[in-house]
Parts: C-alpha cells; structure tokens; sequence
C-alpha cells in the first residue's frame, strides 16, 4: 500500500449561466450555470429522493415525506404512471392513493419540494412503462414519437394532468420546482432513427409548458445515448450498484462506480431496455451540470436475480458520485412502496407484458433507505451521516470542483490503489478530500497513515497526514475549513455538521484524531465515532442520536420505538451533552400471532395467520414479522393479495396498519427455484420457519 499520494489543484473553468431558470411565488430565483445549481444567486446542492405517491398510503403519505426530510431530503421526485389514472380508456382516477393533488398539498404542508416526473413513459418497474393497455395496443399508432394520434393522447393525459396540478408549481406558491420529461428516451425505447427522438422530445417540453407546466427546471434522463437538449433541458445521470435485471444469473463484473472517476454514467443501467451499444451523450458535457436523479437507493429484486444492496454499497457509491463533483444527489429509489390494486390487471411489470424481467406483483419495495414496510434500513443512517454535511456546508461544497491523483486504480478489481479525489473552491479557498475504501463484494486493502499532498502550480499547498480508512468504509474530510475565526488547516477526520458556532466531525473508534489550524485552534469541537455519526439526526436544534425513526411534526419530535426503555443522547446548540429517558410502553398487552398449516404440496404450502392485539388504536404499527423458506410467498385477506415478498435471503416484515390490521390471514409459501441468483444465503425448502409480530408506538420528545 502507497504511504503518499497526490493532487494537483487547477483554475477553475468560467462559470456561465445557462438560459434555464425562474421565480417562485416568494421572489426565490432559480438559476443554473455549467457547474451547479443556484438559489438567489447562492450555490446549492439539493439532495433528492424517489418517492411514488400511488405506491403509497394516502394517510401514510407525511409520515413518509417527514421520515425522507429527517434523512436530508429535499426533494421528492415522483413518476405519474398513466396507467394508474386511465387504466381503462376515458376513466380518470385520481382518488386514493392516486389523488396527486391530496399529495402535493401534504407536500406543500411539510415544506417538501417536488420533481414531477410526467412520463408520458416513465418506466419504473410499471407495466407497460406505465402506459395503459389500451394505449399500448391501439392500432395504426406509434407511440413515443410525433405521431398525430399518439401525441393526442398524451395532450388528453396531461391536460388531466394540468388540472389536478392547478397552483401547484413554484410560481403559485406550489411545491412543484422541476418536470422530468419522458425517460430514458432513445436509450430505453422510442423511434430508431435518433433525429426523430430529438424532434419528439422538444414537442413533449413545448407541449407541458403550453399546458401549465411551468417551472424553473426541466430535466431528462441523458444515460446511453438518451435524448437531451441543450439550453432546454439539464442531463440527469445515475448509478446503480447492480444489475437485477440483467438476463444472466451469475455474480455481475467488479461494478466501476466504486470508482471516483470524472463526469460518467452507468453503463448497466437499463441494459435490459437498451435498443443498441450508442452510448455518446446527445449533450454537451462542459455545457452542464453534473447531475444525478437515480443514484439506486437500493435495487428491485426479479425472479431471476435476488441482488442484496448492502448498506455499505449505497454509502460508497453515493460519496463516489459527490467526489467526482456531483452537484445534486437524487436517489432511485428512496422510500420503497406497493403496486395499487388494478381494476383489469396487475400493475408491476412482467414478461406477460413484453418486458425481460417478473417482479413482485405488490411489493416494490427496493431494499431501499426506506423499506416498503416503512422501516428504517442501514442505508438511510449511512446517507443520513452524508446528508447532513452537505446540508451544512453545500456551498462550500457546490462550488467546489473535482481533482484526481494522478495514480488512479487501474480498475474495479484493483483494491490497494487508494480511491480518492479532492473539491476544492476558490471562492472559500478549501475543500474537500473524498475517500471510499469499499467495493461491492469484494475486501478492499485497509488504508494506513496515508498522506495526500494536495498541490496549487506545483507547490505543495496542503499535506494531510495520518489518513486511516477502514476497508468497506469511506470519508469525507475538509481542509482549509473557516471555523468561526479560526482556519482549520488539516484534520483526519470526517466532517459531520455544524450546530451553532459547535462543529461536529466523526473518525474511527480506534484511530487518534488530529487537528491543524493556521492560526488558533478552535475550542467548540465535538469528535464522535463512525457509529454515533450514524445515529445522528439534526433536528430543533440538537444533535440526537438514535437509530429509530425520528421526525419532526406539526412542530413536536417524533421518536417510533417498540414497548422497551430507552435512554437517547443528544447535544445541545451550546455543544453540551444530555439524556431523554423514552419509558417503557406498559398500557397495551403484546400482540400475537398463531399459524395453522391448511395445505402442503409439491407446488406451495399454505397457513393460516390470525393476530390478535388487545387494542390497535394505542399502535403506531403492527408488522408481520416472517421467516420462510422459498422462492416468494403471498399473504391475503379473503380472496384479495395484499402484499408479496420474493426472497433475497432477508426475513419478511409486512406492516398491518394500512389493511386496517387484519385478525385472518393467509400466507401461501412457494417452493425454492433452482438457477436464480442470490447475494445472501438463499433459503431453500418450501415451509414458513417462524412468524411474529411485532409493535411500534410513537412518542413525542421534549
């Protein structure tokens, strides 16, 4: 392992505004350059995540968005898959979990901001890419392209569309900031000859601004090959740590973007839609922005392959995007979900309907931050951690442009050559070193007492020493960082956040942590390990640590927790350490649940479920908690399929509250298959091994 490495610091490139923007009803101006985002002027760097509101509870809907906003959410983007408003033809259903207007209203109230992903395709796992039945098999019609008949269609939708959506972009004082128009768009589908998707997509931007989709940003999908115009729409790019629904089912190449590497894309990305090898950008990459709307937040499991994004994976691949100077951080998908009941069909997509892959007919879960259940997954506190120093310092961090070493890893399977880049601005003359130590499913060489001489034409201008990155880990430490009145030189550790004139920063358990000033030292810093970095939540002004869910509503501090004790740490804005003592919840019985085994076969065993609980009213959830071994299994109420699960190796939880908690259930159990891909063990036999329930409450905090 090399002991010393380095970066050599170039002038920045001229900024130039692009002809993209607009005011919001409060006077905000949004701007653009060929950097970064910009709010009155000022660099931001907004972190969004994916979020579908007709996969999703109406009465669930705040909750929701409030767990994404304690997380360092934004930003909610969201698909409106056509086919779950017009599923038969001239059948508009916006009720529901369909009522798009019910949720931009809850976004409005929770200070959520949007991008409204309007299709008329938009993909995401939905059958037909969304688009009805009917649309797909009207005769004498193409479809994604200036076809008469076809762009009727699409004008009937999104006049529809317009109505619901009255008053609610930015410059109504609504929440709607930025359309995504189609997806994937002669990457994924649409015309072979290329010349008449650049005239189809200008038709679609024309067409929603003539219909009232007015915002300051319009964006579209600029992966392999896709179409993008410049000065009329900005590249969104993305990543994904596997293919699930790629054809094979065997252990997919080293993935390269656990590499921090320049301006890129993600060659697997939809390779089961891709019509050709094209894969030059139709934009021009100096002109825009760097990016991102579907960094995977996790990955959607298909029959054939039960990829397992673990954790780590998440946090490393997100931190090699923001190294290599992404300036908007947008998850796909963030909060998992379920398909919507059709009225004539499923509504996930499947090989019945044209596509490569089957996926589960409920459940979209994604293994994401948050899960389809509502549960917290490992990833969100890993993204959390990152969030919230880019919350706190994103215009150091927007302004900031990215350098190499020039010893780069010589690929994805290298894993001793440090993975590393620098942002530095010079606006606020420092920056920021980015390390990830992690490659999904591989062991990566430990770093040691590493140091970076970060240099400006030809001198050494800063030399951090004493790196240490664990292998599976990753850092973000600042140089050259304005403290108060103090400049903090060089440190070692990761930087976290600031609370008041408190700062925050977070280093391995077993590493010394050091700090160099240029003049003096600043007094108000607090060093937290990697562990409590992760249980943080920077909320009404304290530093609290826990790994339940905690968010703010109507103003009071939410804490989900089960029936247990609990004591929570948390730091004040004067940095001073303190307890809240959450008591145990002793006014409800515990629930239970009792099986019967009705029916066993070669071809699935079936069992009966009843749940009792003394009084549902006092619960904030009730889950499912199950254990099977299979390939998937199915539970209903009566005749009707409320959830489904296809095994990845992890134990099932299925929350109750939205089936108005259900005492008779049936879960059908099916028998492992062979020739399927699994990154976990995989669970094979055909029989449920156990079941429970489990309870959680929600208690407001002083």
């Amino acid at each position: 392992m090399m002991n010393e490495m380095r970066v050599k610091i170039e002038r920045s490139e001229e900024r130039t505004v692009l002809p993209i923007g607009g005011i919001d009803k409060a006077g905000n101006v949004y701007e653009v350059n060929n950097k970064y985002l910009m709010k009155n002027g000022e660099a931001i760097l907004p972190i969004m995540g994916e979020f579908h509101f007709s996969r999703w509870t109406p009465a669930e809907w705040e909750e929701a968005l409030l767990k994404m906003k304690a997380g360092g959410v934004e930003i909610v983007a969201t698909y409106v898959f056509w086919i779950h408003h017009e599923e038969r033809k001239d059948e508009w259903d916006f009720t529901g979990s369909r009522d798009v207007r019910a949720f931009l209203e809850v976004c409005r109230k929770v200070g959520m901001s949007v991008w409204f992903r309007i299709g008329p395709w938009a993909h995401g796992e939905c059958r037909n890419g969304g688009f009805p039945d009917w649309l797909v098999q009207e005769e004498g019609m193409e479809t994604r392209v200036d076809d008469p008949k076809y762009l009727a269609y699409v004008r009937k939708f999104w006049t529809k569309l317009a109505e619901q959506t009255e008053g609610m972009m930015c410059k109504d004082g609504g929440p709607i900031l930025g359309i995504q128009l189609e997806n994937e768009y002669c990457h994924a589908g649409g015309p072979a000859d290329k010349s008449l998707g650049k005239i189809h997509i200008m038709t679609l931007k024309r067409m929603a601004v003539e219909l009232g989709f007015e915002v300051p940003y319009y964006t579209a999908t600029g992966w392999g090959g896709a179409w993008v115009i410049d000065d009329e729409m900005l590249p969104v790019l993305g990543g994904y740590v596997d293919a699930p629904w790629a054809a094979h089912t065997h252990e997919m190449p080293a993935c390269e973007n656990f590499l921090i590497t320049p301006f890129r894309e993600d060659d697997n990305i939809a390779t089961d839609l891709k019509q050709d090898t094209e894969s030059e950008y139709t934009f021009s990459i100096s002109k825009n922005p760097y990016l991102t709307a579907e960094l995977g937040g996790g990955l959607q499991v298909t029959a054939h392959r039960r990829t397992f994004p673990f954790p780590e994976d998440i946090e490393a691949q997100t931190m090699c995007m923001l190294g290599a100077g992404a300036n908007l951080l947008g998850y796909y998908m963030y909060h998992g979900g379920y398909n919507p009941q059709g009225k004539e069909t499923t509504l996930q997509e499947s090989k019945a309907t044209g596509y490569a892959n089957d996926y589960p007919i409920r459940s979209y879960d994604f293994q994401t931050c948050i899960r389809q259940s509502g549960r917290l997954n490992e990833s969100y506190h890993k993204l959390k951690k990152l969030h919230m120093s880019i919350l706190t310092f994103e215009k150091e961090l927007a302004t900031a442009a990215a350098f190499f070493p020039e010893m780069q890893p010589a690929n994805a399977e290298d894993l001793q050559t440090p993975r590393i880049s620098v942002r530095y601005s010079e606006e606020y003359q420092g920056g920021f070193i980015f390390i990830n130590n992690h490659q999904r499913l591989r062991k990566m060489q430990p770093i040691e007492n590493l140091s970076l001489m970060i240099s400006r034409e030809g001198d050494v201008d800063v030399e951090v020493t004493h790196l240490y990155c664990q292998s599976g880990q990753c850092a973000m430490i600042p140089f050259g960082l304005q403290m108060g009145d103090c400049r903090l030189k060089t440190t070692n550790c990761s930087i976290l956040t600031k609370l008041q004139d408190t700062y925050f920063f977070y280093i391995e358990e077993d590493v010394e942590p050091y700090f160099e000033y240029e003049d003096k030292a600043y007094e108000k810093v607090v060093v937290l390990t990697r562990q409590e970095a992760e249980m943080a939540y920077l909320l009404r002004d304290k530093l609290i640590l826990t790994k339940n869910a905690l968010f703010v509503r109507d103003g009071e501090l939410v804490l989900l927790k089960g029936k247990e004790a609990q004591t929570i740490r948390y730091y004040d804005k004067n940095g001073v350490e303190g307890e809240i003592l959450c008591k145990e919840i002793t006014e409800q019985k515990a629930a239970t649940v009792h099986t019967a085994l009705i029916e066993q076969s070669k071809e699935r065993a079936v069992y009966e479920l009843t749940v009792e609980t003394e009084d549902v009213t006092k619960l904030h959830e009730l889950y499912l908690h199950m254990n099977f071994k299979g390939d998937r299994a199915q539970l209903y109420q009566d005749e009707v399929l409320l959830d489904d699960w296809f095994s990845n190796g992890e134990d099932w939880y299925s929350a109750m509250k939205r089936f108005d908690y259900p005492e008779k259930l049936r879960l059908v159990v099916f028998p492992y298959q062979e020739d399927v891909y699994y990154d976990l063990q995989p669970r094979v036999g055909c029989e449920l091994v156990s079941v429970s329930v489990e309870t959680e409450y929600d208690v407001r905090l002083a």
